[in-house]
C-alpha cells in the first residue's frame, strides 16, 4: 500500500490515534506539497485535541511553502470549525516572515473573528515588524478586534518598546473606549514592564473592571503612597486578588526594602499583618503566595514573622524566601533563629547559625555566641563548621575551649584553625597566654601552632624560644600540626628557623611540604636576605613534584637574588607546562632589567598556556623586541593565542602595531581572532570599529 493510500485510510478511521500516528508519514521524503497540505490541514481541524496539537507540532517543522500557508490563512476566514481556527492561529504564529506578510494580505477579507485571530498569530510571530501590520486592526470598528490589536502589540513590543507604550497609553487615556479595551491596554503596559504616572494608576484603582491590573502597575510605580495603597488593597482583597496584590508588593518591597520610603510608610493595620502571617505560614500550600507574604512582611519589618520564616529554613521550596525575609529583618530575627535551633535538624541548625552570623548586631553578639557555642559543643560536623565559621565572626574570649576542640577534626578541622587565628587576632592576650603554657607533646599543641601563626612574635619571652617550640611541633604525629608549626615559623619570619624548615621540605605529607616552601620564603636575615635560599634552589634542580617547584619559584621571584634569574631562564624552554607558567610570572615579578630577554624564551616553549603567559608577561614592558615577537603571535597554530596576541597589541598601540595587525586581518579566518584584531586595531588608532571582513568557511574556533 502506498504511503498515500496509507494516509486517507488513517484519516478515515474512526481511532483518533491512528490518525495522530498517520502524521509522522507526512515528515518522509516523497510528499508532494499540496498532498502533505490537505492532510496537514484536515488534522488541524480534527476533531480530537490530541490530532490538532500532533498536527500543529508537524505543521511547524515543515518549511512554509506556499500551498501550506495558503491553506492556513484561508482557514482565517469565517467557519464553524473553531478548533481549526485556533490550530491554525498557533500554527502561522511559528511560520515567522512569511506568515506575517500571508496574513498582511489577507486581513481585508476577514470577519471581525477572523481579524481577532489574525491579530493573536501576528503576535505570535514575536517579529517588530508585526507592530506596523497590527496598527490598522486598532482602528476597527469592532473592539474585540481592538483589543486583540492591544493585545498583540504588546506581545511584540518588546521589540519596540517605545512605539508600542506610545499606543498602549493612548488607548488607556479614551475613557470613551469599551472598558476591556483598555484593560487590554493597561495589561499590555504591565506585560512590557512600563511605569505609569501615580495619578493614572489612582484613578483606575476605583474601576472595577480596571483595579486588579492597576494594582499590578502601583507595584512598579515607585510611588510613596502606592504602598499604603497596596496594603489597603491586601486588606480587602478576596481570592485571586490576594496573589495579585501580593505580587504588587513583593516588587515594590524589593524596589525599596529597607529604604527611607518604607520606614517612613505608616503601619500597616492588624487585619493586614494577620493576612501576611496567616499566608506565611506552613499549611499554606499556594507556594506563590506564601514566598510573596514573607518577604513583604520581612519588608514591613514584621517581628511576628520571623518564628514563621525560621520554621521554613527546612522547606527547600521557600527556602530563598525566608532567608530573604529574614534578612530584612536583620537582627530583630536573631531570637526566633535561636529559638529554631532548639529543634531542628542538623542541616537547617547550619543553616539557622549562618543566618545568625550575618544578622546579629554588637548589642546582640552574647546571645548569639553562647548558643552557638553550646550547638558546636553537640558534636555534628555540618553544625560545628556553621558556628565555627559563625565565631569566626562574633567569637569571644569564652569560644577558645569550644574552637580547640575541632582542630583535629577531619570534618571541621580547616574551619576550627580559621577560627582560632581570627579570635587571636581579636583577643591576642589571651591567645598568648594560652600557647605560652602549651607543651608540645600535649593536646593543646595543635592550637599553640596556630595562635604562632597568626600573631607577631615573639609569643613566649624571645623569638628563639617560638622556634624552638615550634621546631618541636615539626615532629609531631599530626601533620596538621606540623603544618601549623611552619606556618608559625614563617610569621616569626626568623632565619633562627630556617634549617628545621628546610628540613620539613622532605615531609612525607604534600600540604607539608608545601607550607615549608611558604615557610622558607618568609625567612629574613638580619639585613634582609631571603635565608632559605639555597634550599629553595636546591629543591628546584631536584624535586619531582611540580606544584611544590612552582610555589618555590613563586619564593624566590620575591628574593631579589641575582642567581635566580639564572635558574628561572633555564626552565622557560623544556620544563613542565606547570613549572613554565611559574618561571614566567616570578620573572614578571622580578625588578631585573634582563628579565624581558628571558621572558622572549617562554615563545619557544611547546605548550601553549606558556605561550599565552609569556604574552601576559610581557604585555607591559615598553622594550621595542616585544612588539615583533606579539606579531609573530599573530601567526600561531592556535587560534587562542592569536587572539590574546591581537589584545595585547591593542593595548600597546602605535604605527607598527597598526601594521602587523591590519597585515594579520587580511588573511584571518577565525571570526573570534577578527573580532579581537578588529578591536585591537580600534584601540591601537582611535578609529571607528572595522567592520569584519565576510568568511563563509569560518564559523567556530580553530
Amino acid at each position: 500500500m502506498s504511503k498515500l493510500r496509507q494516509l486517507e485510510a488513517a484519516f478515515a478511521s474512526d481511532d483518533p490515534e491512528s490518525r495522530r500516528r498517520a502524521l509522522a508519514l507526512l515528515q518522509e521524503p516523497g510528499f508532494e506539497p499540496g498532498s502533505s497540505s490537505q492532510f496537514l490541514l484536515r488534522a488541524l481541524g480534527d476533531d480530537d485535541w490530541r490530532v490538532r496539537k500532533q498536527a500543529i507540532e508537524v505543521v511547524t517543522a515543515l518549511p512554509p511553502f506556499p500551498e501550506l500557508l495558503a491553506g492556513l490563512v484561508l482557514a482565517l476566514e469565517p467557519g464553524d470549525n473553531v478548533g481549526l481556527r485556533n490550530a491554525v492561529v498557533e500554527a502561522l504564529g511559528a511560520f515567522g516572515e512569511p506568515a506575517l506578510n500571508a496574513i498582511v494580505d489577507k486581513l481585508p477579507a476577514l470577519d471581525a473573528d477572523g481579524k481577532k485571530l489574525a491579530a493573536e498569530a501576528l503576535a505570535r510571530t514575536l517579529l517588530p515588524a508585526a507592530l506596523p501590520a497590527l496598527r490598522p486592526l486598532l482602528l476597527d470598528r469592532d473592539p474585540n478586534v481592538r483589543a486583540a490589536a492591544i493585545e498583540g502589540i504588546a506581545r511584540v513590543g518588546a521589540a519596540a518598546a517605545d512605539d508600542a507604550l506610545e499606543i498602549l497609553e493612548s488607548f488607556l487615556a479614551r475613557s470613551e473606549e469599551e472598558p476591556f479595551v483598555r484593560l487590554s491596554a493597561l495589561d499590555g503596559i504591565n506585560r512590557l514592564g512600563s511605569q505609569l504616572p501615580w495619578r493614572t494608576i489612582e484613578r483606575m484603582l476605583s474601576d472595577p473592571v480596571l483595579e486588579r491590573s492597576a494594582l499590578s502597575a502601583a507595584g512598579r510605580s515607585m510611588h510613596p503612597q502606592a504602598w499604603g495603597a497596596l496594603l489597603a488593597a491586601l486588606e480587602r482583597a478576596q481570592g485571586g486578588g490576594v496573589s495579585t496584590v501580593l505580587a504588587a508588593l513583593l516588587e515594590y518591597a524589593r524596589s525599596f526594602a529597607q529604604s527611607e520610603l518604607l520606614l517612613r510608610a505608616e503601619p500597616p493595620s492588624e487585619r493586614v499583618v494577620e493576612r501576611l502571617l496567616r499566608l506565611s505560614c506552613a499549611d499554606n500550600e499556594d507556594l506563590p503566595s506564601r514566598k510573596a507574604a514573607l518577604i513583604v512582611a520581612g519588608a514591613l519589618g514584621l517581628e511576628r514573622v520571623a518564628p514563621l520564616a525560621a520554621e521554613a529554613l527546612s522547606d527547600v521550596r521557600v527556602l530563598g524566601e525566608a532567608d530573604e525575609a529574614l534578612g530584612l529583618l536583620g537582627a530583630r530575627a536573631v531570637p526566633a533563629l535561636l529559638e529554631r535551633l532548639t529543634s531542628a535538624d542538623a542541616d537547617t541548625c547550619a543553616v539557622c547559625i549562618g543566618i545568625v552570623s550575618s544578622l546579629a548586631d554588637r548589642a546582640l553578639t552574647p546571645l548569639p555566641v553562647a548558643s552557638i557555642r553550646n550547638w558546636v559543643d553537640a558534636g555534628v560536623p555540618v553544625v560545628a563548621r556553621a558556628g565555627l565559621a559563625a565565631i569566626t565572626l562574633l567569637g569571644n574570649e569564652t569560644c577558645f575551649p569550644t574552637v580547640e576542640r575541632w582542630l583535629g577534626s577531619e570534618e571541621a578541622g580547616s574551619a576550627a584553625e580559621t577560627a582560632l587565628a581570627a579570635l587571636a587576632q581579636r583577643y591576642p592576650d589571651a591567645a598568648r597566654a594560652r600557647a605560652r603554657g602549651a607543651r608540645a607533646e600535649g593536646a593543646e599543641a595543635h592550637a599553640a601552632a596556630v595562635i604562632h601563626s597568626a600573631l607577631a612574635a615573639p609569643i613566649r619571652d624571645t623569638v628563639s624560644e617560638d622556634v624552638a617550640y615550634l621546631s618541636l611541633l615539626l615532629s609531631h604525629p599530626d601533620k596538621a600540626v606540623r603544618r601549623a608549626a611552619l606556618a608559625g615559623l614563617g610569621r616569626a619570619g626568623s632565619e633562627l628557623g630556617a634549617q628545621t624548615a628546610g628540613f620539613a621540605l622532605t615531609d612525607e605529607e604534600p600540604a607539608v611540604r608545601y607550607a615549608a616552601v611558604l615557610a622558607l620564603s618568609r625567612l629574613r636575615s638580619a639585613d634582609g636576605a631571603l635565608v632559605g635560599m639555597s634550599k629553595l634552589l636546591e629543591l628546584v634542580h631536584s624535586s619531582a613534584d611540580d606544584e611544590l617547584t612552582a610555589a618555590a619559584l613563586g619564593a624566590l621571584a620575591e628574593s631579589g637574588d641575582a642567581r635566580v634569574l639564572g635558574v628561572l631562564r633555564s626552565l622557560l624552554r623544556n620544563a613542565p607546562p606547570l613549572v613554565a607558567v611559574a618561571a614566567i610570572e616570578a620573572l614578571a615579578r622580578s625588578s631585573d632589567p634582563r628579565r624581558v630577554d628571558a621572558l622572549l624564551e617562554g615563545f619557544s616553549h611547546g605548550e601553549l598556556e606558556v605561550a599565552k603567559a609569556s604574552i601576559l608577561a610581557l604585555s607591559d614592558s615598553a622594550d621595542p623586541r616585544v612588539i615583533p615577537h606579539l606579531g609573530a603571535c599573530l601567526d600561531h597554530a592556535a587560534w587562542d593565542v592569536r587572539r590574546l596576541s591581537a589584545d595585547m597589541l591593542g593595548r600597546m598601540g602605535g604605527e607598527a602595531v597598526l601594521i602587523l595587525l591590519r597585515a594579520r586581518l587580511s588573511h584571518e579566518d577565525n571570526p573570534r581572532v577578527l573580532e579581537a584584531i578588529s578591536r585591537a586595531i580600534e584601540e591601537a588608532s582611535g578609529a571607528d570599529h572595522i567592520p569584519l571582513p565576510p568568511r563563509a568557511e569560518s564559523l567556530g574556533p580553530r
